[in-house]
């Protein structure tokens, strides 16, 4: 027996937590009435993707990807509405399936897409290093050491409020660690850079930088990567 299902499952919000910001379902009756909604629409954009027809479109501020199953999907004829809304700055992804055929078929339909971007969000991740940073000054032993969790990528900083700034900058190299370094001394009204910026691997030991400042003083930093590189 052939039914008609529609199944709503946000990615990452609670429902108690729908307000009138969020994606509206899907209003026409079938699986048709959606493509035609859409083919009327003189800003929709039509694409094949794999034997599945799939269209970007608009509702308000949220963008909108409608995924059509091709002939011979166990599914067919349904439809998969993925939309990208925004909500306290959070973004998120609301997926409303239309299906024509037996309940358990278009569940499965929807576990598919959900576990597809699940699967993407992992894969954009960036990959993550712990790093043990330890700072001294001339001759003295460590000063401070910070533990910084740092995405590939991204800048981390460790500062000494109005003494120095180290930034880090990690990216991957085939499995090593690859840190993009530079130290700031503070000159008064702002930090300015001591030295040009360095690369550094600490491998599996430690890295040492030794910077001069400005006042004859020399800041030494030696960072460790604790952690293999990570994706959280």
């Amino acid at each position: 027996m052939r039914t008609t299902i529609v199944v709503l499952c946000t990615l990452g919000v609670p429902a108690a937590l729908a307000t009138a910001d969020e994606p509206v379902p899907i209003a026409e009756p079938s699986v048709g009435a959606v493509l035609a909604a859409l083919r009327a629409d003189a800003t929709a954009e039509f694409r094949e993707q794999h034997g599945w027809t799939v269209v970007a479109s608009r509702e308000g501020a949220h963008a909108v990807e409608w995924f059509f199953t091709p002939e011979g999907h166990e599914a067919h004829p349904a439809v998969v509405k993925r939309t990208a809304y925004d909500q306290d700055g959070v973004g998120f992804i609301d997926l409303a399936v239309l299906c024509q055929v037996e309940e358990p078929v278009c569940e499965r339909l929807l576990v598919d897409f959900r576990q597809r971007h699940e699967r993407d969000v992992a894969a954009a991740a960036p990959e993550r290093v712990l790093l043990d940073v330890a700072i001294a000054l001339d001759d003295h032993e460590r000063m401070r050491v910070e533990r910084m969790l740092v995405a590939e990528g991204l800048a981390a900083e460790i500062r000494f409020t109005d003494v120095l700034k180290l930034v880090v900058v990690p990216t991957l190299d085939d499995g090593r660690v690859l840190l993009w370094t530079a130290v700031y001394e503070f000159d008064g009204s702002d930090y300015v850079l001591l030295d040009e910026p360095r690369f550094a691997s600490p491998g599996d030991g430690t890295t040492t930088l030794e910077v001069p400042s400005s006042a004859g003083a020399s800041f030494g930093f030696s960072l460790a990567s604790l952690v293999a590189p990570t994706t959280e």
